[in-house]
Order: C-alpha cells, then sequence, then structure tokens
C-alpha cells in the first residue's frame, strides 16, 4: 500500500511540475489539407491530401499525396499521375517556408509508367480560418532520349486546412 501511495504521488508530482505556463498554450496549426494545384508536380492540375507532422515550434514534416489525369497527346486516351511529395516547412502559426523533394508517377496507356524526381522550393499559408494557398518553383529531371534533363516549373495551391 505505501509503495502504490508513493507511485501516485510521484505520478502527480511530475505531470504537475510537466505543466508550463499559459504562454505556451497556442493553438497549433491545422495538419490536414485538401487542394487543386495547378501546375506543380501533377505537370497541369492536380488534386491533394497533404498531412503536416510537428519536429519542434518552428519545424514542421509534411506528406502529401495526389491524382491528376490528364490527356496523352495524339491518342486520345489518358494519363494518370499520382504525385507523391515530402516537405519541410519552416515557419510559425500562419507562414511557412517549404523546402520538398518527390515523385511523380505517371501511367499511360500504353502500360508505361515512369517515376519524375520533383522538388520544391516555395511559400505556405494557412489561414485562421483554414484558407491554405501555396506558391512554389517545382523542378523535375526528365528523361528525354536517354539524357536526364532539368525543368523548371512552378505550381499554385489553393485549399482548405482543417
Amino acid at each position: 500500500m505505501k509503495t502504490l501511495l508513493s507511485s501516485i504521488l510521484i505520478c502527480v508530482s511530475c505531470v504537475l511540475l510537466g505543466q508550463g505556463d499559459a504562454s505556451d498554450l497556442k493553438p497549433s496549426i491545422r495538419k490536414n489539407a485538401f487542394y487543386l494545384e495547378l501546375g506543380g508536380n501533377g505537370f497541369y492540375y492536380s488534386v491533394n491530401y497533404d498531412r503536416i507532422f510537428s519536429i519542434s515550434k518552428i519545424a514542421h514534416l509534411s506528406l502529401r499525396a495526389g491524382f491528376a489525369a490528364s490527356p496523352e497527346f495524339g491518342s486520345g486516351y489518358n494519363s494518370y499521375v499520382v504525385p507523391l511529395e515530402a516537405n519541410l516547412l519552416l515557419g510559425k502559426e500562419n507562414d511557412f517556408f517549404e523546402l520538398g523533394v518527390g515523385k511523380s508517377i505517371i501511367s499511360e496507356r500504353s502500360n508505361n509508367s515512369e517515376n519524375i524526381s520533383t522538388f520544391r522550393l516555395g511559400y505556405r499559408y494557412i489561414s485562421d480560418k483554414g484558407l491554405m494557398i501555396r506558391i512554389g518553383i517545382v523542378p523535375f529531371i526528365l528523361p528525354l532520349f536517354g539524357n536526364d534533363v532539368v525543368v523548371i516549373w512552378g505550381g499554385l495551391s489553393v485549399g482548405f486546412s482543417f
């Protein structure tokens, strides 16, 4: 019985000592987002889901997956793009600098599939009401005729965070 009371007292003391003051209690950033990106990793457009994981007060990891369908030129069929991306977000509250890497998986009707490496250097704004806007430079490495070519591309995203 004495050991049980001692254990409870130690646990309660640790919990009470671990409490911060009221200035530490700020609302966290919105961790989930759905958005439409024009350009970017989906090349023409993509519909995406994004999840943010906090690393510290100013650093966060963002993982994103999306989907796009676009016509194959001259064939009358669609190709499908699945953009996948990991971003390091640096910033506080509403404004973030984004630095990311990713893969865009392209599947064509001819059962051809390609993985295109992508990168991101951008800015993300998340309003207090949930509006999310992203803008960035999105270079990607495109294999053309046996050579890798770096193409500088851009992206603009608008969506809702919750």
